[in-house]
């Protein structure tokens, strides 16, 4: 799953939307980066 946001505020609560609260629950496939001005993270 991708998600992106434009701060990574609103990254982390989108995560949060999904169950992930906390860094042990988020496993990343690829860390949050930037992308065109947007946070982008991909999870399992």
């Amino acid at each position: 799953m991708t998600i992106e946001a434009e701060t990574l505020v609103e990254l982390t609560e989108a995560l949060q939307q999904r169950g992930l609260v906390l860094v042990s629950d988020v496993h990343f496939t690829r860390a949050p980066y930037r992308h065109d001005h947007h946070w982008v993270c991909c999870v399992e």
